[in-house]
């Protein structure tokens, strides 16, 4: 019966060159999820943090400095939070989702009008070429913080009806940035720095991104996995999960726990370079996305990074030569997005352990 499911084409994640079969998206067994899209322990499940009692003319009130500690505090065990009551307006994540959708239901000659170059991971594809195995069970839509490249990727599948998804898509990212900011100003507050420690290091976009993963329903759901393990490389990701569960996060003690959607949230999460940054004091943390046979699932994720000459260096303050010595060497934004371009695929943390300083 397996392989039946596995000889079954899969029209929806291929592309008009590459016809995929079920079995080419079948990963390693040891890579096999153990827990379902939507088993959650609610004793296990991420902080919930909110924003909605943070004044907005008296900023560093006590509200503030407890949801600073909160924001650090769940960094540092976690490596990701929830956040409610943000102040993204509903309006704006409703439509982007909607635009979403409706691309990814086009016909497929029309979204590969917008596909991704073969050099350069920005525009449309079905599933990742290059990957090659381990192919993961997506759909994707990967587009830089720039309204220019925004607009000429919905123009080549819209032509001149290319507004509603523009619009939508330049707003939410434009709304997400102001939110990523004060969320960066909080951990730096929280860890006793200055305020626009990290901001002043993110001001150019070259390499902030936002990437939208449409998982459709998989019949093996069992041996395929929509994304394989890894840790976000950037420095803070920005997820909105829809109501169906896929995200899944790994606890210290090697156990995958799933982290169950809640509405009107963003799930936040430390990249690499802000572990780095933080001399280890928040968390980078291997996560994965699991599909289901039933619901089709929609994510998006949007990364904030440094510029690419920004120094990742964590400053004396949380350096201690006997308590907590120097992790990583410094290195800039830059060479490491240089890194992992040649190695394309991150697994697990070795994107970040290159950087690291043997004990």
């Amino acid at each position: 019966m397996t392989v039946d499911v596995e000889e079954q084409h899969v029209e929806s994640l291929s592309s008009t060159d590459q016809k995929l079969c079920v079995k080419d998206f079948v990963w390693a067994e040891e890579q096999w999820p153990k827990i379902n899209h939507n088993d959650f322990d609610s004793g296990n499940d991420i902080p919930v943090i909110s924003l909605g009692n943070i004044s907005k003319v008296q900023k560093f009130d006590k509200d503030y400095e407890n949801a600073c500690k909160d924001m650090v505090h769940a960094s540092g065990k976690w490596g990701f939070f929830k956040l409610i009551d943000h102040g993204v307006a509903p309006e704006i994540v409703e439509s982007m989702k909607t635009m979403c959708h409706e691309l990814f239901s086009l016909p497929r000659d029309q979204k590969m009008k917008g596909v991704r170059p073969i050099h350069l991971p920005l525009g449309y594809c079905a599933t990742n070429p290059d990957y090659g195995q381990n192919l993961p069970w997506a759909e994707i839509i990967q587009l830089l913080q720039s309204p220019q490249q925004v607009i000429a990727f919905a123009s080549k599948i819209y032509g001149d009806q290319h507004h509603p998804f523009s619009d939508a898509f330049i707003a939410y990212m434009q709304a997400l940035d102001k939110l990523g900011l004060v969320i960066l100003k909080m951990l730096a507050h929280g860890l006793g720095l200055e305020n626009d420690f990290f901001t002043k290091n993110c001001e150019e976009k070259e390499s902030t991104m936002i990437r939208v993963n449409r998982y459709p329903p998989c019949p093996l759901p069992e041996k395929c996995l929509g994304l394989g393990s890894h840790s976000d490389p950037h420095t803070l990701t920005i997820l909105l999960q829809d109501e169906v569960g896929g995200l899944q996060v790994l606890k210290g003690d090697d156990k995958w726990v799933g982290i169950c959607p809640t509405p009107n949230s963003f799930v936040i999460n430390i990249g690499d370079t802000l572990e780095a940054w933080t001399n280890g004091r928040l968390k980078s943390v291997i996560h994965r996305a699991v599909v289901n046979k039933e619901q089709c699932r929609l994510s998006a994720a949007y990364f904030i990074s440094p510029s690419t000459y920004a120094t990742i260096d964590a400053p004396p303050e949380l350096i201690d030569p006997i308590i907590n010595p120097r992790k990583y060497v410094p290195f800039t934004w830059g060479d490491f997005r240089k890194e992992l371009i040649i190695q394309k695929r991150v697994l697990g943390k070795t994107a970040l352990q290159r950087y690291a300083i043997a004990p």
